[in-house]
């Protein structure tokens, strides 16, 4: 090639580079016009659809990633919005409005650190900022610097006492603090400062309402909707007093005032839910499918529509919009979360679990996908993964009142009633008169045997529930606790009167049967139970205890197989059977059962730790060790399988120092178990550690007197530190429990040299 030609065709380069450039800056260019018009006209979607068109040809457009989160804003969805008011902050440093907005999205996510963090920039350039400021001071209040964050409203006041946001927030935070006379001279003052300021007498109307003053509250949010009769954000408020507190007909004017100020689907729809509220699900259908037929309501629309299905029992048309919505929108949230819970419903527990996996990856701070993977867990006896769900909406949730419920229960079932005791507090610290938290804090006060704190909770819950199946129940338990059985006998049968297939009442009563040996009533009340229509599998689980407590294991593992067909994916039914063959020494039945368990379940910690005992039961001890390695690699602070693994390997004396961890993780879970201090202690002593073995074998010794071996690893220890007469007494007790145990000859080899 010449050298003319080289630059001719250079020449053809760079020209059509510049054409390439030139039609990409028109493409951008074409695109923001086009998004600029479509948000003056408030078509949100189709904006956004132009202004990520112009990003992809250019990431680094500062002002069109702000108009994209403005425009998610409006579309709510603030995950998207949140995201977007990042990067445009990012890429627009000097806007102190954008930074602001990027904090202010921050705030509502929970990551307070952040937010702070942008408006700290903002301050350090404009220490006047108010935006910023009071950004700041919510920051502060959500990393919990209260002291910190009323300094940062005070200041804002003083830059500018006309600042309604400022008062509002400060007496926010005096009112959270208890100070509930500086938080009302706060809202006041906001008042007598704006008042055309709607959202200050909103705020005054919910401190009034908060506080108690509901009368005083509802003419405050009275005088907000007085001030402008078409306020969404004011009639939103009335509506929803009115609603909260029964009198959901005078709340209709003010959602509908809402849908015909707001226009917009979420104003529509809140005026659907309230006719579904209401029962009014014609008008409420009628609304929907007019939100439906809009482009920018169309899938939120369909997707009500298919709840609105499911509350009528049409679950074929549920299943059939939800499918229309997933097939043209497939990351729509709702429609996500509603398909899983039609999947649940079904019983379709594996699909619906992948289904809320995938979107909890996808929006995992979204408390419902959360809620529904709890339940799931739960469902099929999965209680640990239950709990990891509820401790994650504790940290993502501002107000957990049914997560807390729920883990209370959970862990008052493991026998943890401290945490329980916890938990069913801080719910009610949230909501005082949550029934469910007052019912799982009595059964946690009789557990704890604080019989009296736990009548006093239950006088005043039975006075406002008299009628309620559960509150006789927990009756029951307080008679129970009494020693008054017929009282006890009495509460269930009132209970089984309300709720005739009330499976804790049913139990109660069968269990008072027993107890009192009349087997034929007991075992009357049971078939009797199986005859109305298809039994539960937790009917059948009660069934199958009943007829093993009656002596005929034949009918009680056939009712368990029947459990186990009506309900497959549940682990009880499994763990029952296995529990059963154990006891009838099936060993290899019951491993077979346990496994069975595992095939569904590999964490299944209870399982896998059966499967190993029953394995060193059948001295298969180096299986046994397999499993509980496999156990203690799925949930590393097993303490049955750390205790027993660290048994078998100290048996063996091999890898002591492996050993002691297991058995120290052993202990910190299970502190006062006798078995636990035994393996610690015996672990230090083949250490050539014996005097820190004795304080952990002489507990184990206390607790457990009668058991030999824990006296003769006493006595072999004392051996060693010198104290022979401790070592006589308990090498001769170890003996005459059991003459022949492992270690007789060893025990009497060493009394022999102390002398009896």
């Amino acid at each position: 090639m010449t050298k003319v030609q080289r630059i001719l065709v250079l020449l053809c380069v760079l020209t059509v580079s510049g054409a390439l450039a030139a039609c990409r800056r028109q493409s951008v260019d074409d695109r923001m016009r086009r998004a600029d018009t479509f948000l003056e006209q408030q078509r949100y979607p189709e904006a956004i659809i132009e202004l990520r068109s112009a990003l992809q040809v250019n990431p680094n457009l500062g002002k069109a990633r702000l108009k994209l989160a403005d425009a998610y804003i409006q579309t709510n969805e603030l995950p998207n919005a949140l995201r977007e008011y990042v990067r445009a902050a990012d890429l627009l440093p000097d806007d102190a409005a954008t930074q602001v907005k990027a904090a202010t999205l921050l705030l509502r996510a929970g990551r307070f650190e952040d937010a702070k963090t942008r408006v700290d920039k903002v301050l350090a350039v404009d220490g006047n900022n108010l935006d910023a400021q009071i950004v700041r001071g919510n920051a502060l209040a959500g990393l919990k610097d209260l002291d910190g964050a009323i300094a940062e409203y005070e200041e804002a006041i003083a830059l500018d006492p006309s600042r309604a946001d400022a008062y509002i927030n400060l007496g926010t935070i005096q009112f959270a603090q208890g100070k509930k006379s500086d938080a009302e001279e706060s809202f006041k003052r906001v008042v007598e400062n704006a008042p055309k300021s709607i959202r200050a007498r909103l705020a005054l109307a919910n401190f009034l309402w908060a506080s108690g003053r509901r009368s005083e509250a509802e003419q405050a949010f009275k005088d907000a909707v007085a001030i402008d009769a078409a306020s969404v954000e004011a009639n939103r408020a009335l509506g929803s007093f009115y609603a909260a507190t029964g009198r959901l007909a005078e709340a209709e004017p003010h959602f509908k005032a809402i849908a015909a100020a707001a226009k917009t689907p979420a104003s529509l729809m809140t005026l659907a839910q309230y006719y579904i509220a209401m029962n009014r699900r014609d008008e409420a259908r009628k609304v929907l499918q007019e939100v439906a037929a809009r482009p920018d309501g169309y899938a939120d629309g369909t997707t009500r529509l298919a709840a609105l299905d499911i509350i009528e029992k049409r679950s074929a048309d549920a299943k059939t919009r939800t499918h229309e919505v997933l097939t043209k929108f497939p990351k729509n949230v709702s429609a996500q979360l509603l398909n899983a819970n039609l999947l649940f419903a079904d019983k379709k527990r594996d699909e619906a679990l992948t289904a809320v996996e995938a979107l909890i990856a996808q929006e995992p701070k979204l408390p419902a996908a959360h809620y529904l993977a709890a339940r799931i867990y739960s469902a099929g006896d999965r209680h640990e993964e239950a709990a990891k769900q509820y401790e994650e909406l504790l940290r993502i949730e501002r107000r957990p009142v049914i997560a807390l419920v729920q883990l209370a229960r959970l862990r008052l079932a493991q026998g943890n009633s401290e945490q329980a005791l916890n938990h069913a507090r801080q719910a009610l610290t949230l909501q005082p008169n949550n029934p469910e938290a007052h019912d799982v804090l009595i059964r946690t006060l009789i557990a704890r045997r604080e019989f009296d704190k736990a009548a006093e909770d239950f006088a005043a819950l039975s006075k406002a529930y008299p009628n309620a199946a559960t509150v006789h129940n927990l009756g029951a338990l307080i008679q129970l606790a009494k020693k008054n059985i017929e009282g006890a006998r009495t509460a269930y049968l009132r209970a089984l009167q309300i709720r005739p297939n009330d499976l804790e009442a049913l139990n109660g009563a069968v269990a008072l049967d027993f107890a009192a040996r009349r087997n034929a009533e007991a075992l009357a009340r049971i078939e009797s139970a199986l005859t109305k229509g298809e039994p539960s599998a937790d009917l059948l689980y009660l069934a199958a205890r009943s007829y093993l407590t009656a002596g005929d294991a034949a009918k009680s593992e056939a009712t368990l197989r029947r459990a186990i067909e009506v309900d497959p994916d549940r682990l009880q039914g499994y763990t029952l059977l296995g529990q059963l063959y154990v006891r009838q020494q099936r060993t290899d039945d019951a491993i077979a059962q346990f496994r069975d368990v595992l095939k569904r379940n590999a964490k299944s910690v209870p399982a896998g730790t059966m499967v190993g005992v029953l394995l060193e039961f059948q001295k298969r001890l180096p299986e046994a060790e397999q499993e509980y390695r496999r156990v203690l690699g799925v949930e590393p602070r097993a303490a049955v399988a750390a205790n027993n693994l660290a048994w078998i390997l100290v048996s063996s004396n091999r890898d002591l120092g492996e050993a002691l961890n297991f058995a120290k993780v052993a202990q910190e879970m299970l502190p006062v178990e006798p078995n636990v201090s035994d393996t610690l202690g015996w672990i230090y002593y083949r250490s050539n550690r014996a005097a820190e073995a004795v304080p952990h074998l002489e507990a184990s010794v206390k607790k457990a007197p009668d058991r030999p071996e824990f006296n003769y690893h006493l006595g072999m220890a004392c051996v060693e530190t010198g104290d022979w007469e401790t070592a006589r007494r308990a090498l001769k007790h170890a003996l005459a429990l059991n003459p022949s145990l492992e270690g007789a000859d060893e025990a009497r080899k060493k009394l022999a040299i102390i002398g009896t």
